[in-house]
């Protein structure tokens, strides 16, 4: 796939002042930016509280974060050099650190936008110095999920594989494709919002040749405003569609993107136009330098409720969910002065399907405290 042409520094875009690109510097030292021209074209680059420019817009406040890089310990899940294995039935593979743009909030930062290697996940025996967390050659991640008839499903994502070229992707594929017990391959992807012409036919033949009735290839596609939506990446989706692909969505609840009610239902009801599920919306990881991002618990729950109230079934499909340590946990509602919680997926069958509850007046943006206070009222019983 010929590679799309992108703006690697603030200093680059016309419409940016000289002043904000300058003071932008330091935080490019630890933090890559990268921005497609297309997805660029989209922005007001005058406006600072344009949701899509918050989404790649680079901020001081950055370097001032106490969060940690991993929040949802993806290190404890890697069983193999580019591969993780944290819920029985699914494998991920990390096959890329490269994207067409670089989202502020990703909770890999530290192998897409970060500029050196030191916290990179690597397993034992491997160097940080020569070696990078995602890999092309992923034969020990193969073997793994070949000797583990559970997993059913892989996840091919990084970084973006849709940034690789037809030839390399099409190899990794095809490794996968070739294990018999792998139903479903998906493949985690924001091209289509970032830079869906990049998609060419060449592509999507060669996804629909390994696309069939019982063995679907899935887009995980994450567009997070309705502004994404374009014309342009709504043809795209038709074509991804026409060829046997099934179309999916993902978000994260992101303050000053999609944090209102009104957007969080224009984006779904966009979505469902187009014929893309609507898979999850996402409470924002508490990853290093996210806090500008993030809302409690019982705001995203007041959002998403108010989206879903305006939306058909087709459309709010979606569950409100965070992607802790322990694994997919779902925020349900309220219960009279209780925040209801249930673990839609997890990494110990112990707790698959627990509830849990936490004061609806005490706001909290991370799972951490819910969950150990669980445990201790578990253990006091």
């Amino acid at each position: 796939m010929p590679g799309s042409s992108v703006i690697r520094t603030p200093a680059n875009i016309p419409d940016l002042p000289s002043q904000t690109a300058q003071e932008l510097e330091p935080v490019l030292k630890v933090f890559e930016f990268r921005v497609s021209r297309y997805y660029a074209s989209l922005i007001d680059w005058k406006d600072p509280d344009d949701p899509l420019r918050r989404i790649v817009m680079p901020e001081t406040s950055e370097l001032d974060s106490m969060l940690d890089i991993d929040a949802s310990d993806e290190e404890s899940n890697t069983v193999a050099h580019g591969l993780q294995h944290k819920y029985r039935p699914t494998a991920l593979l990390l096959v890329n650190d490269v994207c067409s743009a670089y989202c502020r909030f990703c909770f890999r930062k530290r192998f897409t936008l970060a500029t050196l290697r030191t916290d990179h996940i690597l397993p034992p025996g491997h160097d940080h110095s020569n070696e990078k967390e995602t890999t092309f050659d992923i034969r020990s991640g193969i073997e793994y999920i070949a000797q583990h008839p559970e997993i059913d499903n892989v996840l091919i994502t990084g970084g973006d594989p849709l940034t690789l070229s037809v030839g390399r992707l099409e190899t990794i594929i095809r490794q996968v494709r070739a294990i018999p017990h792998v139903r479903a391959i998906r493949i985690g992807s924001k091209v289509p919002a970032f830079d869906p012409e990049t998609i060419t036919a060449d592509v999507l033949a060669m996804l629909s040749s390994y696309s069939s009735a019982d063995r679907r290839i899935y887009m995980m596609m994450h567009f997070n405003h309705q502004r994404e939506l374009t014309s342009v990446a709504c043809g795209k989706i038709a074509e991804i569609i026409g060829h046997g692909l099934a179309a999916c969505n993902q978000t994260p609840l992101l303050r000053g993107v999609n944090d209102s009610s009104t957007e969080l239902a224009a984006l779904h009801r966009g979505l469902a136009d187009a014929g893309v599920a609507p898979y999850y919306v996402f409470q924002c990881r508490p990853t290093r330098g996210n806090e500008r991002f993030m809302l409690s618990l019982q705001e995203g729950l007041e959002i998403v409720n108010g989206a879903k109230a305006q939306l058909s079934g087709l459309a709010k499909r979606f569950r409100y969910v965070g992607s802790h340590t322990t694994g997919k946990i779902e925020i349900v509602g309220v219960l009279g002065d209780k925040l209801v919680l249930r673990y839609h997926e997890a990494k110990s069958t112990a707790d698959e399907n627990r509830l849990m509850t936490w004061p609806v007046d005490r706001p909290v943006a991370w799972f951490d405290e819910i969950v150990r206070n669980q445990a201790a009222k578990e253990v006091a019983a």
